[in-house]
């Protein structure tokens, strides 16, 4: 791996070559142990061996480090996916704020505009607000009539227009006239037994006497 340039090269396709010349690494050290296809034990075929078991341990070790490489990007990797899903979230509340404050806006808006058109009507009914004299006169004329009853048909006299006081006639015969009525009677009662009671009274002195 020293003899590799690593930042020029994945880390996938780094890690594909160094376990392809492990095994193939691999099965040169089987082969050299293995007796039957070897018969040569002599100090070339030990020095082989022992060269190929180097160059294997130190594939391993390589293959360690790449290993540790691609946790660390596994790791970097999900830092940056769970700050991508922040960022969306992030982005999510930020519509959703500016929705609100854009409904909040036209809810305002809808407001200011009802405002204005009920400032703009007073402002009109203040400028042509009759005096009082004059609503006092017109108020004199009107007394004596008021709108129609419900149902009022015109052709049918039965059912009169009727004027916006009570008229006599309804105020005798209500509930406020009859309490009166009754309590004004009541009174009288009293009234005619205590001079009943006075008479009877003087009477039976002067039977007495």
């Amino acid at each position: 791996m020293d003899n590799l340039n690593v930042e020029d090269i994945p880390l996938v396709n780094l890690l594909d070559t160094l376990l392809t010349e492990y095994n193939a690494t691999l099965r040169t050290l089987l082969s050299q142990f293995d007796t039957e296809a070897n018969k040569n034990t002599d100090t070339n075929a030990s020095h082989r061996r022992q060269q190929t078991t180097h160059r294997l341990v130190s594939l391993d070790r390589d293959l360690q480090t790449i290993y540790t490489e691609i946790a660390q990007h596994q790791a970097r990797q999900e830092e940056i996916r769970q700050t991508q899903l922040k960022s969306i979230a992030s982005r999510s509340a930020k519509l959703h704020f500016i929705e609100n404050i854009l409904d909040a806006k036209d809810q305002l808006e809808t407001v200011v505009f009802d405002v204005n058109k009920k400032l703009e009507r007073a402002k009109l009914a203040a400028d042509k607000m009759p005096e009082l004299e004059e609503i006092v006169e017109y108020a004199k004329k009107i007394s004596a009539y008021t709108k129609a009853p419900p149902n009022y048909d015109p052709k049918n006299s039965a059912v009169p227009a009727e004027p916006p006081y009570p008229v006599e006639v309804a105020m005798r015969m209500g509930v406020l006239n009859q309490y009166r009525a009754r309590r004004a009677l009541k009174v009288e009662r009293e009234s005619m037994m205590e001079e009943d009671e006075d008479e009877f009274g003087d009477v039976a002195e002067e039977f007495q006497f």
